[in-house]
């Protein structure tokens, strides 16, 4: 299989800054009286390949788009502030503490506006036979990577607080079967560092199960990626993933960030009055099968 890298796809350059509130006593999580907030500053994706088109679907967090934007260059401006909760990328949970340490009078499902920052996109390509594959193929097949430049940054590289939020926070990938957000499924879940142990609270709705005092909740272990971004020449090399655009002409991928509850720097308090900001850079690989060499 003979792979060709498309030139420059675009950027994908979401800022944000994420302000954690000190206050009270450090249990598990972020107290209701220890709020943390992630504000969302701006963002812009640049696409260059016309083969690609680029739109943006919508937002469950309130994010909307800048009146700036124009074809393929997209702006967004919006204030989010979001608490901490927990969950695997698509369902999230909220304790409600008592007074007792990592013990919750509740624990509810959340969703949307103030919990996370959330965009939808449709990616889309052309579609056209290819006549230099014998056996017939798609000319503009490609997939979709996130790569070099791809990364949950500090606001200020010198300011130990802005570098300890970084680690409380994850990014999530998803893929829908349509616009309308239908049966969503996880791409994959990203941290800045690696994670020893790493978390996630799920709901079982097994009484056995119990997490923070509270039965039918279970401590899921969490799959995370955290290698760093790289840029590669060819699809069986690439890593991160976004969209497969190589039969399918069309799709609906998520991104989603939140502040995760069960993470170790979230019962610290020098993580406290961090600001981070998060950049994507997205990029595509053509793939060009020369089916005679599998005969």
């Amino acid at each position: 299989m003979k792979n060709k890298k498309l030139l420059l796809l675009g950027t994908f350059a979401l800022v944000f800054t994420s302000g954690l509130a000190a206050a009270g006593t450090t249990f598990a999580w972020y107290q209701t009286n220890r709020n943390a907030s992630l504000t969302f500053s701006s963002a812009e994706i640049e696409n260059y390949d016309s083969n690609l088109n680029m739109e943006f679907i919508g937002s469950n967090s309130g994010v909307v788009q800048d009146g700036a934007s124009s074809g393929n260059d997209f702006v967004f401006n919006a204030v989010n502030r979001v608490t901490d909760i927990s969950g695997d990328g698509i369902d999230f949970y909220k304790p409600y503490w008592t007074s007792r340490e990592d013990e919750a009078a509740e624990i509810i499902k959340v969703d949307g506006a103030g919990f996370y920052i959330d965009f939808l996109f449709k990616l889309s390509r052309d579609h056209e036979d290819d006549p230099d594959q014998p056996l017939g193929g798609d000319a503009y097949g490609l997939k979709v990577f996130l790569g070099d430049g791809s990364a949950i940054l500090p606001l200020n590289g010198s300011e130990s607080r802005d570098l300890e939020a970084v680690k409380a926070a994850r990014m999530a990938v998803i893929h829908y079967e349509d616009a309308a957000r239908t049966n969503p499924s996880v791409q994959f879940v990203y941290a800045a560092e690696e994670e020893p142990g790493a978390k996630y609270l799920k709901k079982t709705n097994d009484p056995p199960d119990k997490a923070y005092n509270q039965e039918g909740y279970l401590l899921e272990n969490a799959e995370l990626d955290h290698a760093p971004f790289v840029t590669k020449d060819f699809q069986d090399e690439a890593t991160y993933e976004i969209a497969d655009l190589m039969t399918e002409t069309e799709a609906y991928v998520g991104f989603r960030f939140w502040i995760e509850g069960t993470d170790a720097e979230a019962v610290r308090d020098k993580s406290l009055g961090g600001m981070f900001k998060v950049d994507l850079k997205i990029y595509a690989l053509h793939d060009r099968t020369d089916n005679l060499s599998h005969l």
